[in-house]
């Protein structure tokens, strides 16, 4: 048997482009993975102040929020592939995140299990593939292959002992706790005063329910939201937030679920704060975001 799965990721400006010797990109971050590979020419990039020099082939693999700017084309014209993404699989965020590796050549086992997967999306990058169901199943599919090379690749790269090291078993528990509570929001704290604002009431709950979870880890909150960021690159209450948003995304698709039974099943006792908390993450409104699903 297959074991259930709920899985949500997302794709976003992925883009094949050809530029000339001096084209440059500012310093920016953004909330995303970020895939860069070199195809042609060669390529600069400052990232968290240290530099790097891509060659054909090579790739940088960058966690979210971290600066980064590319200076300089060495070469007459340069071609780069580059796309961003965000999943919500445990395992992977781990390795993507504890990486300060950025750089992988073009003749590392990393780049030669991924680059067939990446090949499948410059395939699908080209605006020759019309925007056709299957296409985006086409592409999914490529998603989630290299989603499975990247936990390959960074599987054999890591050192000895490393993935089971006291400071990722305690992220990995804590993130396992704050899932759990998610799954069953019953058990979330209620701070039980129906006078307070809904929005408060909610950011009460997210605190409370984080300080329950880390309280039984033997380190303070500031330590244990030190240690989850180091292992996931955000803090537990992110971590929460993020989670949220993938349970109301998948309850949101049952065609039996009102929005009002979403939203209280999230804990909301206020449809209204509920869909402006969803349009905040989203920038669409829950009925908005199901009628892409249901009519």
């Amino acid at each position: 048997m297959l074991p259930d799965m709920d899985s949500t990721f997302r794709l976003f400006a992925a883009h094949l482009r050809t530029v000339t010797m001096g084209w440059s990109y500012p310093r920016h971050s953004h909330p995303l993975f970020e895939v860069n590979l070199v195809l042609e020419g060669e390529q600069e990039m400052i990232v968290a102040g240290k530099r790097y020099v891509q060659k054909p082939g090579d790739f940088l693999l960058l966690p979210p929020e971290i600066v980064h700017e590319t200076l300089s084309v060495r070469s007459e014209q340069m071609t780069y592939y580059c796309l961003h993404f965000n999943v919500d699989d445990r395992s992977l965020w781990e390795m993507l995140c504890r990486r300060e590796d950025f750089l992988h050549l073009s003749d590392s086992k990393l780049v030669n299990l991924i680059r067939p997967c990446l090949d499948k999306l410059i395939t699908l990058t080209t605006p020759d593939i019309d925007n056709r169901p299957a296409d985006k199943m086409r592409t999914m599919s490529a998603v989630f292959e290299l989603f499975a090379g990247l936990i390959d690749g960074l599987t054999m790269l890591e050192h000895p002992g490393s993935a089971g090291s006291r400071i990722t078993k305690i992220a990995s528990e804590i993130a396992a706790e704050l899932e759990r509570s998610v799954a069953v929001p019953d058990l979330w704290p209620d701070p039980g005063r129906e006078a307070v604002r809904e929005e408060d009431r909610i950011a009460e709950r997210s605190r409370e329910t984080v300080a329950a979870i880390t309280a039984g880890f033997g380190y303070s909150p500031s330590s244990c939201n030190r240690i989850f960021r180091s292992v996931y690159g955000m803090s537990p209450r992110q971590y929460l937030s993020a989670l949220k948003l993938k349970k109301a995304k998948l309850l949101l698709m049952e065609p039996d679920m009102t929005v009002e039974a979403v939203s209280m099943r999230l804990g909301y006792k206020d449809i209204a704060h509920f869909s402006r908390q969803f349009k905040r993450w989203t920038g669409e409104s829950p009925g908005k975001f199901r009628g892409r699903f249901h009519l």
